[in-house]
């Protein structure tokens, strides 16, 4: 017993030193729990080996240790929680796969790692036990197959399943997407970059956390079989993101000489309604014949940094003799909202304004010094203002400019504020349909097949983004090509949902357009009010079912007859002092 027990400590011992040496640190502490491994800051905890364990799966206890040592190695935790978002699935997902990175690179470092983790990894997959935690099959996908791609090795068990969901998911763009992850693999910051792109496309960013209530979701479930999937329902416009509803709907797992695991075709319909756009909750008698092509996507994705930075620079040369009346506006608005702010002071103060109030105990007592007063800051809490740019051919020139300029001086005044903005474009990916209208057409052109044309919805500035570190995007605004047709109602409903989604009390939504949706595809095909009569009911629920100021500025028309808060801009250089003043009397009406 005794010597069982030496062997268990020299064990310790010698994985301790293992994991120092690995890890690059002498001064990490290693500590030995019940629980499982993990780090928490210079403190490693490692499971509590026992002779038994040891004996019977040594290895796996190396790989435990050796990815804990590597993480200290190989991963900044600075860079990876810059990426963090409020989706827990897509936080899970980062997680996993950024442990793919590191153990993949380990791999490549140190052989025995190599050998010890792929057995690990076979262990665990093959112990899975499907149960209905749908989020845990989800990332246990990207987790096995991210592993799998990035270090050449076939795991046994569910991974063909897990690689085969995948795949399916990412469509033609897999092998792009890891091979593009192998070449970053020494880059943790291009690597973070990579995920956050398809995560994006796969729409799982724009996701809320799941994290409503088992009533809740079968209530969704319900009300969902009453429904055309392609139909849209706003009531729950406020309720899960499409991804809850697909996760609900997960098939059970298949039991196999009663050991159970996960089939083919179970992974194959996991997740599988996950929707690229943003969920727009069919409204009746509105569907797109497909949206396997349609995209949200960083402006940064766009084009190459160079290029951003010609059309940054190309974008301020236009509009230079335009810039000091915006900026006078800016300004005039951040006075306009500075003023509208609670006003609160510090007393009892020995520098700042004088305190009339105390003027009788000044003249009973000069020396008394606590007799000034200092006006506190008070920031505009919990606010979000989007701007949702028309990207239409129509904008091409003066409008779209102007519009461009706007919204980078809007930005910049607003966060002087303490108010976050986002700046948001739709538009589509090609003229005429695009790939939509060729599946179409390969599909023998069935009657009314809806939207036909591919969706891009452009994302310039986040909310949480910093103004100068988005500021180059709004130059993508003049590269030829980016405009074309516009699909109006489905991108107000990605706009409203990515706001719903926020925590913020205050919410406005500012729409600039230069008329009605036009898609030569989707109109050739369907009535000839289709896209407009959604944009009409995509209005009407936002402007009646949601806490959303919506705001609209035509420019060159009258859209008034869409929006009840509307504005027309007839001369193209009227826009940026319409927008301000606009933006300044909502505040003023909600500070009112």
């Amino acid at each position: 017993m005794l010597e069982n027990k030496e062997i268990v400590n020299n064990f310790k011992k010698s994985l301790s030193a293992t994991v120092k040496s690995i890890g690059k640190s002498e001064n990490l502490e290693i500590k030995f729990v019940e629980e499982n491994p993990s780090i928490n800051g210079k403190q490693i905890n490692l499971k509590i080996p026992s002779f038994t364990s040891i004996k019977k799966n040594l290895n796996y206890i190396r790989a435990e240790a050796d990815t804990i040592a590597l993480e200290i190695r190989l991963h900044k935790s600075l860079i990876h929680n810059k990426y963090l978002s409020s989706s827990n699935i897509a936080n899970e997902i980062f997680h996993c796969m950024e442990l793919s990175r590191i153990e993949a690179k380990g791999s490549l470092i140190f052989k025995g790692i190599k050998s010890n983790i792929f057995k690990k990894h076979s262990i665990d997959i093959n112990n899975i036990v499907q149960n209905n935690d749908k989020e845990k099959t989800f990332i246990n996908s990207f987790r096995y197959v991210s592993y799998g791609e990035l270090t050449n090795q076939r795991l046994d068990g569910k991974y063909s399943s897990y690689k085969k969901f995948i795949k399916k998911k990412l469509g033609k763009q897999y092998d792009n997407y890891f091979d593009k992850l192998r070449t970053n693999i020494n880059d943790q910051e291009k690597f973070a970059n990579q995920i956050k792109f398809i995560l994006n496309n796969l729409g799982i960013l724009e996701n809320a956390n799941i994290n409503n209530s088992e009533k809740e979701i079968s209530e969704q479930k319900n009300e969902s079989t009453n429904v055309n999937s392609n139909d849209t329902n706003y009531e729950n416009i406020d309720k899960q993101s499409d991804l809850e509803s697909s996760l609900d709907e997960m098939k059970q797992s298949t039991i196999v000489e009663g050991k159970e695991e996960i089939g083919d075709e179970s992974v194959e319909n996991d997740l599988n309604n996950i929707s690229i756009i943003d969920s727009i909750d069919r409204i009746k008698g509105y569907k797109y014949f497909t949206n396997e092509y349609d995209e949200i996507i960083n402006a940064e994705d766009l084009c190459d940094i160079k290029e951003l930075d010609r059309l940054r620079l190309s974008l301020d040369q236009q509009v230079f003799t335009f810039k000091p009346l915006i900026a006078k506006l800016a300004n005039r608005l951040q006075r306009k909202l500075l003023a509208q702010q609670n006003r609160q002071w510090e007393f009892n103060l020995e520098e700042g304004y004088l305190d009339t109030s105390r003027l009788a105990k000044i003249i009973a007592n000069p020396t008394n010094k606590l007799t000034f007063k200092k006006e506190k800051n008070t920031e505009f809490k919990d606010t979000i203002v989007t701007l949702l740019i028309d990207n239409s051919g129509s904008m091409r020139g003066r409008p779209i400019t102007v519009a461009a300029l706007c919204s980078d001086i809007l930005a910049r005044t607003l966060e002087k504020c303490f108010i976050k903005t986002e700046i948001l474009g739709f538009t589509t990916k090609a003229w005429k349909g695009g790939k939509s209208r060729e599946k179409w057409i390969n599909d023998n052109k069935k009657e009314n097949p809806g939207r036909l044309n591919d969706l891009r919805h452009i994302i310039y500035k986040s909310g949480d983004t910093p103004w100068r570190r988005a500021k180059k995007n709004l130059g993508l605004l003049l590269r030829e090509g980016i405009l074309k047709e516009n699909i109006d109602g489905e991108a107000l409903m990605w706009a409203c949902n990515r706001m719903n989604r926020r925590e913020e009390r205050r919410k406005i939504l500012i729409v600039i357009s230069d008329g009605a949706p036009v898609d030569d595809s989707t109109l050739s095909v369907n009535p000839g009010n289709y896209l407009e009569k959604n944009l009409k009911e995509s209005i009407f629920q936002i402007e009646n079912k949601t806490n959303i100021d919506l705001v609209a500025i035509g420019i060159g028309h009258d859209v008034s007859r869409y929006y009840k808060k509307a504005i027309t801009v007839m001369d193209v250089d009227q826009l940026g002092e319409v927008l301000l003043n606009e933006l300044s009397d909502i505040f003023t009406l909600i500070n009112s």
